[in-house]
């Protein structure tokens, strides 16, 4: 399967896709149709920095027979701009508010580069980001992980905003603790970068109000795999891998990765 062949073309949406297809180390495959990850999904009205319901594609959100959502946005997110995934699929909706996001402007690193408290958002900054997240957020990620893990809450999606910053980082724990190879990992998650090009130009309008050049934040919106490879070499450093910053740092033991296994992996 091709990368771009792994987005599910609902109207509407830009960045849903399945995880299923990728293979581990030891030759098995992650089944398709299990988990599913994608950008928020919001009713007619709302923002267009996320997907927006298309009433004609009703249809195809009941067919993807969600059982779970896992909506990761801070609270005032969900509060401001309430997912419209659970609804539209009939899934339970399970709110896992992480509040580091690297999209919107309502982050730190926005209103930085915009009061010029930052001159520039790079690569670097990124992978600082995504470092500081799994060091802060790992009871989250592992309440996420716990929630995969359970064979009667799948299928499952996971969301945040744009799909990129924090589902790609529990994506990545996800593909780690099931032994795909970092290549995979990085490749899925750079693939939002493919999926959703660009996404500077939907704020640019902040920046120049600013007088600032939207360019200094062209970064924050983008999926720089060179980010997601330095993340996977700190928690080899730091942990021993994946799995060892789960049992460390997130509350994932070695049953729960077996339950991951059982539920997601097929021969």
């Amino acid at each position: 399967m091709t990368d771009t062949a792994r987005r599910l073309r609902i109207p509407g949406t830009s960045n849903l896709r399945d995880i299923g297809g990728y293979r581990t180390r030891e030759g098995r495959s992650i089944a398709t149709n299990r988990v599913f990850r994608s950008e928020a999904l919001v009713m007619p009205g709302g923002s267009n920095s996320y997907a927006i319901y298309d009433e004609t594609a009703a249809e195809d959100y009941r067919n993807l027979a969600l059982s779970t959502v896992i909506d990761l946005r801070a609270d005032d997110e969900m509060v401001r701009a309430p997912t419209a995934w659970a609804d539209v699929s009939g899934a339970a909706l399970v709110e896992i508010p992480i509040a580091e996001g690297g999209e919107g402007a309502d982050t730190n690193y926005m209103r930085m580069l915009l009061g010029g408290d930052m001159k520039r958002f790079e690569i670097e900054d990124m992978t600082r980001f995504y470092i500081g997240l799994v060091e802060r957020r790992g009871e989250a990620l592992g309440q996420a992980i716990r929630v995969l893990a359970d064979a009667t809450r799948l299928p499952a999606l996971v969301h945040c905003a744009a799909g990129k910053d924090r589902t790609g980082v529990l994506i990545a724990l996800l593909l780690g603790a099931l032994d795909v190879a970092d290549d995979d990992v990085v490749a899925d998650f750079a693939l939002t970068g493919i999926l959703r090009p660009n996404r500077i130009d939907t704020y640019a309008h902040l920046f120049v109000a600013k007088d600032r050049d939207p360019e200094i934040a062209r970064v924050l919106f983008e999926s720089p795999p060179e980010s997601m490879r330095a993340l996977l070499a700190h928690l080899d450093a730091e942990y021993g891998g994946v799995r060892g910053y789960l049992a460390k740092r997130a509350g994932v033991d070695d049953e729960i990765v077996e339950d991951l296994r059982r539920a997601l992996l097929t021969d």
